[in-house]
């Protein structure tokens, strides 16, 4: 399933759309609907925006959804993280609803090793090995 359609669907699914109410309230046809969500198809660019415009989202990420373009490549300053959050949040959607809460289990569990390792200044498994090896280095050449 492309990102497109992807989306599309968890838009209509948020909203408890069916592809006909859908259709009526974007101005796009059922057909056309349809052939996104079923066949991987690209629309005009007219449709893009109406859909765009229709779930508020940003008629330049529905475009770069379209082509297949990450949506993180945005280039205007400031929208990369805006646009990661957005990529994050379609991934969970993707997601099963029984994997939901163990996602957001480990996402918790990295935000407090995150935590810890900054209070800590924990090191990293390996590090001394290089460090050993920096001070070797730096023996042997004042040899």
């Amino acid at each position: 399933m492309s990102d497109l359609a992807t989306w599309l669907e968890t838009q209509m699914e948020r909203r408890s759309l069916s592809l006909l109410r859908t259709a009526l309230l974007t101005r796009v046809g059922a057909g056309t609907l349809s052939s996104i969500l079923h066949e991987g198809h690209i629309p005009k660019l007219v449709t893009l925006f109406r859909l765009a415009d229709f779930f508020d989202t940003p008629r330049l990420d529905v475009v770069r959804m379209a082509a297949g373009e990450e949506l993180a490549e945005t280039e205007v300053a400031g929208r990369e993280a805006d646009a990661m959050v957005r990529k994050l949040v379609r991934e969970f959607e993707r997601l099963p609803a029984e994997w939901k809460a163990e996602a957001v289990a480990q996402v918790e569990m990295m935000n407090r090793l995150n935590d810890l390792s900054a209070r800590s200044q924990a090191r990293v498994i390996g590090e001394e090995a290089e460090d050993d090896e920096e001070a070797d280095e730096e023996t042997a050449g004042a040899s």
